[in-house]
């Protein structure tokens, strides 16, 4: 990595990790947030520290994993040997702790790698603006791949631009960080595509061999293993009907969940060649506003600050039209520093950057659009004052020496994107960080903490889940949009209800588990709700509705039901009549 150059790398290396230490400070308590994907990585890493190989343990028949590549489930599973013990919130302290020091590495790897293009002030302004960013900080506070994938991104180029004309040894270092960075998520494979891509760019034959066969290796063993999996027996005989259907999402591979046209919308079908093609051009128009909001916060952020602001100010919630002009616009600079830094022949950053993004436009979820970028925060930043400090030097030249404009467009742009930033880390904190407390499996309550986006939806999700647990049997199985969360909560075999349109299919579907208890939620990770509500409709003979919770949405509507939870009874037999 870029070693620190003077006594002022050393000074803003000391303040960025007490900007660092400011930021988690108040989330210092409790486990690691285990919700939606964190809690598949925890159940993987439980079953490799329990010895039953990659599987996922919340599932009738403890099916064989083969979503998320490994790497996470074994930094979980030896948390859980060291400490002896695979209970979430004992662990999930330790992995607190682990991701606070990934995240402060990262940081300081962030000021590395702007430095090595910048000079100090701006790259020190670009790493508290990584740091301050609101989709960076949240990762961080998730038992989620994306801030330890972004750490090992930077170490890589890091690493690579050392080892251009440097040791060997740094470019041995970058390829390991790019296998790991593939190891940890899929995603990894744009840093392996633009590590063999270098090469051609360079005209480096031989170096181009030999990068393509060491990335033959991890790509090609993966493929393996979610192939051989998906031939054996236990997978075309799966221990419920729709187990391993392409749009039960953690069951199946990446690729049979993207041949949907709306993997959470099965009914739409299956994509097209066409609608595949739609699809990409329909996200690639979303780009420049995401990697604006890739360096900021999201669009309905700033729509909610501008809103808030236009009140108290007495202007009226106006439609924020100027919020549509501004983040294009910062989103085209990032892009122009992208070319910029390819005409210098950098091009590492501007290929990683790019196939990342081609991996994004091939998804159909355009709404996880800013945690994808957040792995590529401090290229953005790098790109974006790439441009700022070009447009100061011409602006200079242009005027003779005067270099207030260029100065100004500096100030004005990085200003508002760390008062923007700024302003949505104190509403965070004092709004979206909200208090939780549950019970353990064995009754007792757990310590109160706090959570980014604990809204009430999950507040009656834990209600709903304290209430069920000691009602259940041991072998009751539970569905729901959230069943990993479920299982770490109740100990209970928890599965995601099918997604089908026919509540005939679907009921016949939910018997084949079968399930004791269905759960409608509103608001949660994935809209099961939609699918469930005509069942229970259709066959009141079967569900009995046993427990119910209010619930307030984020807009502040209330559902007096928004939280239900039916269980299974066998129907009655009609009455035989005896003719009297």
């Amino acid at each position: 990595m870029s070693p620190v150059r003077g006594t002022a790398d050393r000074i803003a290396s000391v303040i960025l990790l007490l900007i660092v230490l400011a930021v988690w400070l108040p989330r210092v308590r409790g486990p690691i947030d285990l919700r939606w994907d964190g809690a598949v990585y925890y159940i993987l890493g439980t079953s490799l520290a329990e010895g039953k190989g990659y599987r996922l343990l919340n599932e009738p028949g403890e099916i064989q994993a083969l979503q998320y590549p490994p790497l996470l489930p074994v930094i979980v599973a030896l948390h859980q040997w060291v400490l002896g013990t695979s209970d979430p919130i004992v662990v999930g302290r330790w992995l607190r702790l682990f991701f606070f020091l990934v995240f402060a590495a990262y940081i300081q790897a962030s000021y590395g790698l702007l430095r090595a293009y910048l000079p100090v002030r701006y790259a020190f302004v670009g790493t508290v603006v990584c740091v301050l960013n609101l989709h960076t900080y949240f990762m961080s506070d998730l038992c989620f791949p994306d801030i330890i994938f972004a750490l090992l991104t930077i170490a890589f180029l890091l690493c690579h631009r050392q080892g251009d004309g440097g040791p060997r040894s740094y470019r041995i270092q970058a390829g390991l960080c790019a296998v790991a960075a593939f190891a940890v998520r899929t995603a990894g494979i744009a840093l392996l595509a633009a590590w063999v891509t270098e090469s051609v760019l360079n005209r480096r034959p031989r170096q181009f061999a030999v990068r393509l066969a060491l990335v033959l290796i991890p790509t090609l063993s993966w493929l393996s293993y979610t192939r051989l999996v998906e031939l054996t027996p236990e997978y075309r005989q799966p221990s419920y009907a729709y187990q391993r259907a392409d749009y039960v999402f953690h069951n199946v591979s990446y690729a049979r969940n993207l041949t949907l046209r709306d993997s959470f919308r099965p009914e739409l079908g299956y994509a097209s060649i066409a609608d595949i093609g739609g699809r990409v051009l329909s996200n690639v128009t979303r780009i420049p506003t995401s990697l604006a909001e890739g360096v900021s916060s999201k669009k309905r952020v700033w729509e909610v600050e501008w809103n808030e602001i236009a009140t108290r100010l007495g202007l009226g919630q106006r439609s924020p039209w100027l919020i549509d002009a501004v983040l294009p616009l910062l989103g085209s600079l990032i892009l122009v520093g992208l070319c910029l830094l390819a005409a210098q022949r950098h091009w590492m950053i501007p290929l990683v950057t790019v196939a990342s993004l081609a991996l994004m436009c091939l998804t159909p979820w355009p709404e996880q659009f800013t945690r994808y970028l957040v792995p590529l925060g401090p290229l953005l930043v790098l790109s974006l004052l790439v441009v700022l400090r070009t447009l100061d030097r011409h602006s200079r030249t242009i005027l003779g020496g005067n270099g207030a404009l260029g100065l100004a467009m500096v100030v004005a742009t990085v200003g508002l994107i760390l008062a923007q930033e700024t302003l949505t880390l104190f509403v965070t904190y004092t709004k979206w960080h909200q208090r939780v407390t549950y019970d353990r499996q064995d009754g007792t309550k757990v310590a109160a903490y706090r959570l980014f986006f604990y809204h009430d939806p999950f507040r009656a999700l834990d209600a709903g889940l304290d209430w069920l647990r000691p009602r259940a049997t041991p072998t009751d199985v539970v569905a729901l949009s959230m069943p990993h969360w479920a299982y770490l909560r109740t100990g209970l075999r928890s599965v995601m209800p099918p997604l089908e349109s026919d509540p005939v299919k679907a009921e016949h579907l939910i018997e084949s588990v079968p399930v004791k208890y269905l759960i409608l939620d509103e608001g949660l990770a994935v809209d099961t709700k939609q699918y469930l509500v005509s069942v229970i409709q259709m066959f009141p003979d079967r569900w009995t509705r046993v427990y119910s919770d209010k619930v307030v949405t984020e807009l502040g509507e209330t559902h007096d039901r928004g939280f239900e939870i039916y269980e299974h009874v066998t129907p009655q037999p009609p009455a035989v009549s005896t003719g009297k």
